[in-house]
């Protein structure tokens, strides 16, 4: 089977490109988390024993810093793990269902379950391995590239070094090779267990895609989903409710990844009417072939809710936590201003307005500019005897602004590039993905090419289909972003809404849809440019 494996990534070079890409931008980020733990460690391990067999124990700020290290590249690469095994399945799944008629004409002539899948296991593994290896050097230095970021962020010292030797180059080589080996495994079950005859049948058309064991998972990962958003909701303190809604995101985005086929189709039949509406063959056909290929539309739909899922709520959990940070020194501030004692300025007697016994409007203290007497604070005061009063001086906008972050913006900027990471890694997959799902329709394209479409009516068909994608995979990914937020809000400061401005939502899904459009046009119009006769025999 490995022979015939070498056979079959001589052959489809261009198909297993997308995999290799997966494979090798996952090595290097898990590379580079491992160099960054490692690092961590070393700074934080206890200095050594001095001659009289007494250890020297000096508590500073860099071992602090340090295990603060070792902690986040831990969370950061284990998330990067579980993004690689769904990024490099989600593209494997694609390739598979690509070769359904390879693998059932293998099946007809004898060859078994466990050989399929082996020989979809050993081309992964001459993929991963090709792309780990290659992936070392640069994760070795991407290690180094983002520990100096850090450190100009000011979340550690300069003075820690980054140390990273063999020891996590080759960690992040086997959990790369184990992703990729979970991920072919999964991918390639349907296709080994499936019948030749009815293999053969869906080669052209898919309907079927549940099982008892992608529903066992997906029932898994929705409960541990809804269990995680209601311990962060009702459990956890707002200072650590982001330590669970990082999991929570993953485990909601893996669940709705499991069920995306039947969720796509329920989406298809919500869109589908009023897009036939409109005018022109282009919507009605796009209507039609996402509705027959639903199951292969979720393929690419997948992607599109993994990207805007964790680009939204990966960016709005640092962006609440801001908000609800600055609103908490504001109210902080106010209870302060009315709790204190506070001396009328000379000129503002005339505007103290007394509410019953209790109640006292007086105006800002601390200047005697006109403008600051027109801002009017109402401090309740319980009658008391007359006592000294001291006046309250407002300190300046800049010092109250520093004063309540704190720390606060080194972290946001050291959560935003991590986020920014697999982002990143999110998106390029996106396209990854939808480029080998348009390339394979080459027969299709070549077909209707010969009934009489013109390439004009073909690429706007495909434009509406893009978009379709784009908005299904959008809707999945914004109630993947909201299921993590809103206990995430909830925890923080009993709010529901997410923080932050609107213009980050609609920066990401317009991001994402154009993305998904590029990636879909430009492989259909190049797929397009080979002649109807010769594009079934085109590489």
């Amino acid at each position: 089977m490995f022979g015939l494996a070498l056979q079959t990534l001589r052959h489809r070079k261009s198909g297993f490109v997308a995999s290799f890409l997966a494979l090798f931008l996952g090595a290097v980020i898990v590379a580079a988390c491992g160099g960054l733990m490692e690092t961590g460690i070393r700074a934080s391990a206890p200095p050594p024993r001095t001659g009289t067999g007494h250890a020297v124990v000096l508590f500073s700020p860099i071992e602090h810093e340090a295990t603060r290290l070792v902690s986040l590249s831990a969370v950061f690469g284990g998330i990067a793990a579980m993004v690689v095994v769904f990024v490099v399945g989600s593209t494997l799944a694609v390739l598979v269902q690509q070769r359904m008629r390879e693998m059932a004409l293998l099946r007809a002539v004898g060859s078994l379950p466990g050989q399929i899948r082996l020989l979809v296991v050993s081309e992964t593994l001459v993929i991963g391995a090709l792309a780990t290896a290659l992936a070392l050097a640069p994760g070795h230095y991407a290690g180094r590239l983002m520990l100096e970021r850090f450190a100009e962020g000011g979340m550690v010292s300069p003075e820690i070094p980054y140390r990273a030797g063999w020891i996590p180059l080759v960690t992040a080589a086997g959990a790369a090779l184990l992703a990729a080996v979970a991920a072919a495994w999964i991918a390639s079950r349907r296709a080994a267990l499936i019948r030749p005859a009815a293999a053969l049948a869906e080669s052209g058309l898919q309907r079927r895609w549940i099982s008892a064991p992608r529903l066992v998972f997906a029932l898994l990962c929705l409960a541990g989903g809804t269990a995680l958003a209601l311990v962060t909701a009702l459990v956890m303190p707002g200072s650590v409710a982001a330590s669970t809604a990082g999991p929570t995101a993953m485990l909601w985005a893996s669940g709705v990844a499991l069920v995306c086929p039947g969720l796509t189709g329920a989406l298809i039949a919500v869109l589908r009417p009023p897009l036939r509406l409109l005018p022109g063959p282009a919507c009605g056909l796009a209507a039609d072939n996402v509705r027959a290929r639903a199951v292969r539309t979720a393929g690419a739909v997948t992607p599109v809710m993994l990207a805007t899922g964790l680009a939204a709520g990966l960016l709005y959990l640092q962006t609440t936590t801001d908000a609800s940070a600055r609103d908490a020194a504001r109210d902080a501030r106010t209870r302060a201003a009315v709790s204190a004692p506070v001396a009328a300025p000379a000129g503002l007697a005339d505007r103290t307005t007394v509410h019953g016994p209790a109640a006292v409007t007086v105006g800002t203290a601390g200047t005697a500019d006109a403008r600051d007497a027109e801002r009017v604070v109402t401090v309740a005061a319980a009658p008391v005897a007359a006592a000294p009063v001291a006046p309250v001086v407002a300190a300046p906008a800049g010092d109250a602004r520093a004063a309540s972050s704190g720390g606060g913006s080194a972290d946001a900027w050291i959560n935003f590039l991590l986020a920014g990471t697999i982002i990143g890694y999110a998106m390029i997959s996106l396209v990854n993905t939808l480029v080998v799902a348009a390339s394979e329709r080459r027969e299709e394209f070549a077909l209707q090419r010969l009934v009489g479409a013109t390439t004009g009516q073909v690429m706007r068909m495909m434009s509406v289909e893009a978009l379709l994608v784009a908005v299904m995979g959008t809707v999945l990914g914004s109630l993947v972003a909201a299921a993590t937020l809103v206990p995430f809000r909830l925890a923080l400061d009993g709010r529901w809404l997410p923080g932050g401005p609107v213009w980050i939502y609609l920066a990401i899904v317009g991001l994402v849809t154009a993305l998904t459009v590029v990636a879909t046009l430009v492989p259909v119009r190049l797929a397009l440019r080979v002649p109807p006769a010769g594009a079934p025999a085109a590489p």
